[in-house]
């Protein structure tokens, strides 16, 4: 499925498949969904090698793992730190931090996207 006007793909930091619980820098993958309106499609799991070891973060580290998500367009971890944070905007990629079950918080966003029409209905132009 590719992202349209009535649906959205969101980049999730899980360790278990089920909770968001993964910290963006410690992220060794991540889950990438399809949202829309009212349907949540798993696409894949995308591995990328975890930005924090040690002191800080690369800058090459930092932009494979953007472009590894820049089809993306948001992420959703437990904590993203702020240089990676204003990486990812400036890539057009939203972030969002909260722990949570996958399902509650894609559902949510998928209602943020639909009430600011980021996220077309069906009878939408």
């Amino acid at each position: 499925m590719q992202s349209t006007n009535k649906t959205r793909r969101i980049a999730v930091a899980s360790a278990d498949g089920k909770t968001i619980n993964e910290h963006f820098g410690k992220a060794s993958s991540f889950l990438i969904y399809e949202v829309g309106k009212e349907e949540q499609t798993f696409i894949e799991k995308r591995s990328v090698t975890p930005l924090s070891c040690g002191s800080g973060h690369s800058e090459d580290g930092i932009l494979l793992t953007i472009d590894a998500l820049k089809d993306c367009t948001a992420v959703i971890a437990v904590k993203v730190g702020g240089a990676v944070k204003r990486a990812l905007e400036i890539s057009g990629i939203s972030v969002f931090e909260r722990a949570d079950s996958i399902d509650n918080a894609l559902s949510k966003l998928a209602a943020y996207y639909v009430k600011t029409g980021v996220i077309k209905n069906e009878n939408s132009i």
